[in-house]
């Protein structure tokens, strides 16, 4: 099963409480320069299994909560059906580690 977050994980804006709104204005609240959208498998534990699929989010100086939502939200409409793509086109691989890695188009 996948998830998608909108933020940038492993990182403080991950885990319980932290989805919606919250999470882009602990975003903004840490004065972080880039937020983004993460598309990771669930595990038993909020907002930790391997990651599949990330992509950066410039924070704008004059960024709200809503602004920066809404783009994150664009970045996720995309970055969501590439990885559901790659998951079911046989274009994901595994490391010996365990973490995923997406691989170009065929």
């Amino acid at each position: 099963m996948l998830n998608i977050h909108p933020a940038l994980l492993p990182g403080p804006f991950g885990g319980k409480g932290m989805y919606g709104p919250a999470v882009h204005a602990a975003v903004l609240a840490s004065g972080a320069r880039v937020s983004g959208a993460t598309v990771h498998f669930v595990d038993e534990s909020f907002d930790r299994g391997p990651i599949l699929a990330q992509a950066a989010v410039p924070v704008r100086p004059d960024d709200t909560a809503a602004s920066l939502a809404a783009r994150v939200l664009a970045v996720e409409h995309e970055l969501f059906p590439d990885a559901v793509g790659a998951l079911v086109g046989g274009r994901v691989r595994w490391r010996e580690d365990g973490v995923p890695v997406m691989t170009a188009e065929r």
